[in-house]
């Protein structure tokens, strides 16, 4: 199942990849989406940035059906190796993920590009939930889940370019 969404700050393309690679923008982001525990690494390898974030998610908001797979707690991990900025500022990341020890896998890309004054960072995944039969009713609340995370980090994001 697809997920695309997309922010705009009123920033340059460089201050927002500076954000969306700070290691405490990242920390603040798992507090805000009530995260139970997380890790947040920030590292370089040859011209690209890797941000690798792990954290542990209440699984109160999914439903009976999947409960049974997951327990009472998700850990999510989700990993974007950004490459080297373009000429005109603009980057791009592929974005890997999963629930560690369900079905449940996510990959697609994000970037981060000019458009007049403002900047926007987009994402595009492709969420996918492995189990025969039932994978394409849980989808939904996977993705909605997903995007919630993904708007809370993006409200945060907002507040630091101001």
């Amino acid at each position: 199942m697809e997920l695309k969404l997309s922010a705009s700050y009123d920033a340059t393309p460089e201050e927002v990849f500076a954000i969306v690679t700070d290691a405490t923008f990242r920390e603040q982001a798992c507090e805000k989406t009530k995260a139970l525990s997380y890790s947040v690494e920030v590292t370089e390898s040859g011209g690209d940035t890797i941000v690798k974030v792990q954290r542990e998610m209440p699984s109160d908001d999914v439903p009976d059906i999947a409960r049974k797979f997951v327990g009472q707690t998700l850990t999510v991990v989700q990993t974007e190796t950004w490459h080297p900025a373009k000429a005109d500022g603009s980057r791009a990341a592929d974005v890997r993920g999963e629930i560690s020890n369900t079905p449940v896998t996510l990959k697609g890309t994000a970037e981060i590009s000019a458009t007049g004054s403002a900047t926007v960072q987009s994402i595009d995944l492709d969420v996918k939930v492995a189990v025969p039969l039932i994978g394409r009713k849980i989808e939904p609340f996977v993705v909605d889940a997903i995007r919630s995370g993904l708007q809370k980090e993006h409200e945060l994001g907002q507040d630091w370019t101001h």
